[in-house]
């Protein structure tokens, strides 16, 4: 999508009726967010105008009069779960347009490895291959700790109006409920007044980028901290690994997981405390759910045993059966487990994945469902 003419814009603007002075105003805030990268919008109708969405729906979104959200359990790969807030098809179009010419403009920190096109993952845990120790800690509640106040201060920060970051704030984030309303008469922003402050929902396509972005100031500050002591710092999403390749004591790592727990209260995120491991020469290193080793990183053998018996079970009992012996959800929830291990499995090792692919598409296709693999 191209962006606009600034002089067709205030001539079509000055033709439907404004003055030339507020014209002139649209403008240059036009020419403010077009500096930072971003896309110029200006008003809730004008991004209506430019998602194809309706300007009313928008509006009952911004005014927490709708949930447009459905919560799902996702299954993860220890065999816990983890609720998902995926947006209605609707809502989903918005956030992929506001993700698409708004916030993919945002710079990436080099420490940051979650949400950014061409890395990930395999990337991230690279950069800690050949290290003696590693720190691993973990930030609890990542997404729904950022709050639509700070998701405000985003837009902001890429010039845009006020009143309009203030309602991309809004849709970017979800209240925990909606409770039951009566509508008043609105009284122009008055409308949209709501003491409650909804919070980034984990499964909404623009929460990665907006947490990342948020998180910055947390990553130059453990950067910092990663430099001051020799360590290399990486963040995916909310975990963080800090590693070495010099020796040093469990005391130093300590005060260095200290110190991590302390800029991490600062910026506003809770360390998981539960979840921090100080991992010493000679001890098995997992990065990310890879094993990382002194010549490049690998996929677990529990994985790969855990993968291989879902196919093999699913093809000898049946994928109704296994899904109800393995207590999924439905059949397709297993399906859709047994495809994401191995699209995980794939980018880091797709000598050992293709077989299983193909051992995968075939249990598929004799239990009737459409082969993911072949298409």
């Amino acid at each position: 999508m191209s962006t606009p003419s600034p002089h067709l814009y205030q001539k079509a603007a000055i033709a439907a009726g404004v003055s030339a002075s507020v014209a002139r105003r649209a403008g240059s805030v036009s020419r403010d967010i077009q500096a930072s990268g971003a896309f110029p919008v200006l008003t809730l109708r004008h991004l209506a105008h430019e998602t194809g969405a309706s300007y009313g729906y928008l509006r009952r979104i911004v005014k927490r009069y709708a949930d447009e959200y459905q919560s799902i359990r996702r299954i993860k790969r220890d065999g816990t779960f983890r609720l998902i807030s995926a947006p209605n098809p609707m809502l989903m179009d918005v956030q992929r347009w506001i993700l698409e010419h708004i916030l993919n403009t945002l710079p990436r920190h080099p420490g940051s490895f979650a949400y950014h096109r061409g890395i990930g993952i395999r990337q991230c845990a690279e950069l800690h291959v050949g290290s003696r120790w590693l720190v691993k800690m973990d930030l609890h509640n990542f997404f729904g700790e950022i709050r639509e106040n700070r998701v405000y201060r985003v837009f902001r920060q890429l010039n845009y109006p006020a009143l309009l970051s203030f309602e991309m704030a809004r849709l970017c984030t979800r209240l925990d409920r909606i409770d039951p309303f009566t509508e008043a008469v609105e009284r122009g922003v008055g409308s949209y007044d709501d003491g409650r402050l909804g919070r980034l929902p984990q499964g909404a396509p623009t929460s990665g980028a907006l947490a990342n972005r948020v998180a910055t100031d947390l990553d130059n500050e453990l950067q910092n901290l990663a430099d001051g002591s020799g360590f290399i710092y990486s963040r995916y999403s909310d975990d963080l690994t800090f590693s070495s390749p010099a020796p040093f004591s469990r005391p130093e790592g300590m005060r260095l997981i200290s110190a991590v727990s302390r800029a991490a209260s600062l910026a506003g995120f809770e360390p998981h405390r539960r979840k921090t491991r100080l991992v010493p020469p000679g001890a098995r290193k997992i990065v990310l759910g890879l094993l990382v080793s002194d010549t490049g990183v690998k996929l677990l053998p529990e994985f790969r045993r855990q993968t291989q018996n879902h196919i093999r079970a699913a093809g000898k009992f049946g994928i109704q059966q296994h899904s109800s012996k393995r207590n999924f959800h439905s059949v397709l929830s297993m399906i859709n487990h047994v495809d994401g291990r191995l699209a995980f499995a794939y980018g880091i090792d797709p000598e050992w994945t293709i077989p299983e692919m193909l051992a995968w598409t075939e249990v598929l296709e004799m239990n009737g469902y459409p082969s993911v693999a072949k298409a």
